[in-house]
């Protein structure tokens, strides 16, 4: 072999060397580097954010809108939200305790005391008796005024005394003469209950004219002494002066006290009215009545309203009993207005709640963040 081809064959031994130490160090870093690319990654640290693949961020959904912001609410109705106007300057408010001012839409409600005073005029006694006197009688009650519209409607229950002291009367028609005579004392009394009616015309401010009728039903209770007389003299105690002849009578005591205190001298006379004689009602079989009516026609009165809840009446007026006359005075059971608080208290209530506030909070905008980036879990 010449030298020429011994130097080739080195070369090629050497270059067949270097080749294969270059195959053993392939081999030997391929592992290495398959190891590598199939370690799992790392967890990211606490609030770090973890890098997103690129075919993830090609595939991942875009990012949802924000919800639209909540519609504005509806102004409520001036009817409900309105709060009651103050009146002008210069203007009556309703709820002054001097506005006497009545809605003809409204009823208003009084309860209180009344009086009244009944005169008898001898005159009218002697349309049915002769001599006798001017009685009076005594009338209080309690009363509840019913009003709308300018009208009352008032029932009332009320107590007359009837009481008199003793009179004198001679029957109609008969002579003057001591057995047509008798002295006659009342202690008679009586419960009513009755209703009026009145129509107001207004005179002028706080003040009306009433014009209506009163009717009533009443229970007559007490004793109706009726006496028999005889002739006296005038320092007779007790002694009652005739305005027609002038003579004075005093009360039997006794059948034995004189010719007129016979019953003898009284025509169909059953019983002797001597001693302080009473006289029997209906239901013992006498003439006193127990059921009396009350009809008063016409009577007016004038209305005087000074304050919101107080009226007062003075009235005058024709009965069945005679000419009476009254006073009474009620208050007022009206409330003052409290409209506008219990509106208040309305809207309040009906206000809708904030939807704002009962909205749920949704775990995906929890995991949005500010930057408009997405969280690892919307990559998976």
């Amino acid at each position: 072999m010449t030298r020429s081809s011994a130097t080739g064959v080195c070369q090629r031994r050497s270059r067949a060397q270097l080749a294969a130490v270059l195959v053993l160090l392939v081999f030997g870093a391929a592992p290495l580097a398959l190891a590598q690319t199939t370690a799992p990654p790392k967890k990211p640290k606490k609030g770090a954010k973890p890098a997103a693949s690129a075919s993830a961020s090609a595939t991942a959904a875009p990012e949802p809108p924000p919800p639209p912001p909540p519609p504005p609410e509806p102004e409520p109705a001036a009817s409900a939200s309105a709060e009651p106007s103050e009146p002008a300057e210069g203007e009556a408010n309703p709820n002054d305790s001097n506005y006497t001012k009545e809605d003809p839409a409204k009823k208003y409600n009084f309860v209180g005391v009344r009086y009244r005073g009944t005169i008898v005029p001898q005159f009218m006694e002697n349309l049915f008796v002769n001599n006798g006197a001017t009685v009076y009688s005594n009338t209080i009650g309690v009363e509840y005024d019913m009003r709308q519209d300018g009208k009352s409607l008032i029932p009332w229950a009320a107590f007359t005394s009837y009481s008199t002291g003793d009179i004198l009367f001679l029957q109609k028609g008969q002579p003057d003469q001591a057995n047509e005579y008798s002295i006659v004392n009342s202690g008679l009394a009586a419960v009513y209950l009755g209703i009026d009616e009145l129509w107001s015309m207004p005179l002028a401010e706080h003040l009306d004219f009433e014009y209506g009728f009163g009717v009533g039903i009443g229970v007559v209770f007490g004793s109706l002494q009726n006496n028999w007389v005889y002739p006296a003299t005038a320092q007779t105690p007790g002694a009652i002066k005739s305005s027609s002849s002038g003579v004075y009578y005093q009360e039997c005591q006794a059948i034995s006290s004189g010719p007129s205190c016979d019953p003898s001298a009284h025509q169909n006379a059953s019983v002797a009215k001597v001693g302080g004689y009473i006289e029997k009602n209906w239901f013992q079989g006498g003439s006193v009545p127990v059921i009396f009516p009350h009809i008063a026609i016409p009577q007016f009165s004038l209305r005087y309203k000074p304050l919101k809840v107080l009226e007062a009446r003075a009235s005058l007026g024709f009965s069945i009993t005679g000419v009476w006359f009254g006073l009474s005075v009620d208050y007022g059971l009206e409330k003052k207005d409290e409209a506008g608080t219990d509106k208040g208290k309305a809207k309040d209530k009906n206000k809708p709640a904030d939807k704002d506030k009962d909205k749920k909070t949704d775990p995906g905008d929890q995991d949005k963040k500010s930057d408009g980036s997405l969280d690892w879990r919307d990559t998976l």
